[in-house]
C-alpha cells in the first residue's frame, strides 16, 4: 500500500483572492457569509481533487485527508462527496488540530506527504492573507530556528516522511523550501506577478505537477527527526502571556515571548496549544 498524506489548508487556494476573501470565511464562524459555501468550497475542492487525480494514476491507494482550514469547526471546507473512494479523513473531533493523533493514525512510514490551499506565514511579502497558525495573537512561532506556520507544523509532524509538493500562493514556497530544499513548489497564485487564475486553469498545473512530483519521488527529502527541539512563540503588539504559576516542561514566559523545549516534535507541536492558553490582551 502507498499511502499519501495530503493537508489542505484555504488561503492558498486558486481562485481565492483579496478581491473575494470572504471565500475562506467558514459559514459557522461567520453565519451571515454566503461566498464560503457558494464560491471558496469549490475552489479548495478543485485543488484537492487534482491532487487525488494525478496520486492515483501514478498508483498511490489510500489517500490521508487532513483539512485544517478553521479546524474546530464540524464541516469541512472539502466538498467531501466528491472526493474519490481512496480518500479517508483522519478522525479528529470537530477536525481539530491534535498532531499527536493526526501522526498515530497514519502509516509507520508513509509514502509522502503534500500540502495543498496554502498560504505564507506571518511578514512575508507579495503574500495573499499571510498568517502564523492565527494572526494576531501570533506574531512568529519558531522551532529549531525555521519560523513555522502551517506548513511547517504539517511537515515536522510527518518528519521523516518525504516531502513531496507544496500548492499554493507563490509566497508560502519559501516556509516550504527551508523544511526540504527538494520539495516540488506548484504556484496557483502570485502576487508579485499579478497572477490570479481560476481553479479551472489550475487543476492541470496542479495534475501535472505532482505527477512529476511523484515521479521524482525518489530525491525527495523530508524534514528529519529532532530529538531535541527548541520552540519560541512570539506574539503581536496588543498581546501578552499570562503564565501559570507552575508548568510541567522545560520552559519560561516573557510578556510577549513565550519558550520551550521538547524531546520531539510532536510534543514541540502539542505544546504550542498548552502555551496558547496563556494568551492574553493587554490591559
Amino acid at each position: 500500500m502507498k499511502q499519501l498524506i495530503v493537508v489542505a489548508d484555504m488561503e492558498g487556494a486558486s481562485g481565492i483572492f483579496e478581491s473575494n476573501r470572504e471565500a475562506c470565511w467558514h459559514e459557522e464562524m461567520y453565519p451571515e457569509n454566503k461566498l464560503w459555501r457558494s464560491y471558496g468550497r469549490g475552489c479548495i475542492t478543485s485543488d484537492v481533487l487534482a491532487v487525488c487525480a494525478a496520486a492515483a494514476d501514478m498508483g498511490i491507494d489510500d489517500i490521508l485527508l487532513f483539512d485544517m482550514h478553521f479546524a474546530g469547526c464540524r464541516e469541512s471546507n472539502i466538498e467531501l462527496e466528491k472526493l474519490p473512494p481512496m480518500v479517508r479523513l483522519f478522525d479528529l473531533p470537530d477536525r481539530s488540530i491534535l498532531w499527536s493523533r493526526i501522526r498515530g493514525q497514519a502509516a509507520t512510514e508513509p509514502y509522502g506527504l503534500i500540502t495543498v490551499g496554502q498560504h505564507a506565514r506571518n511578514g512575508e511579502p507579495n503574500a495573499y492573507f499571510p498568517h502564523t497558525i492565527h494572526t494576531p495573537p501570533i506574531a512568529s512561532f519558531y522551532i529549531n530556528g525555521i519560523h513555522v506556520a502551517e506548513i511547517g507544523e504539517s511537515v515536522m509532524c510527518f518528519c521523516d516522511v518525504p516531502y513531496i509538493a507544496n500548492i499554493g500562493c507563490a509566497a508560502s514556497h519559501r516556509e516550504a523550501l527551508e523544511l526540504s530544499a527538494n520539495v516540488t513548489c506548484i504556484t496557483v497564485k502570485d502576487k508579485s506577478r499579478h497572477w490570479e487564475p481560476s481553479p479551472a486553469e489550475t487543476y492541470p498545473l496542479i495534475y501535472e505537477g505532482v505527477k512529476e512530483a511523484l515521479r521524482e519521488r525518489e530525491s525527495k527529502t523530508a524534514y528529519p527527526f529532532s530529538d531535541h527541539c527548541v520552540c519560541e512563540l512570539d506574539l503581536t503588539e496588543g498581546y501578552r502571556f499570562d503564565p501559570p504559576d507552575s508548568f510541567p516542561w522545560k520552559g519560561q514566559f516573557r510578556d510577549g515571548t513565550a519558550t520551550w523545549e521538547a524531546h520531539d516534535l510532536e510534543t514541540a507541536l502539542s505544546l504550542f496549544w498548552r502555551m496558547h492558553d496563556h494568551i492574553e490582551k493587554r490591559a
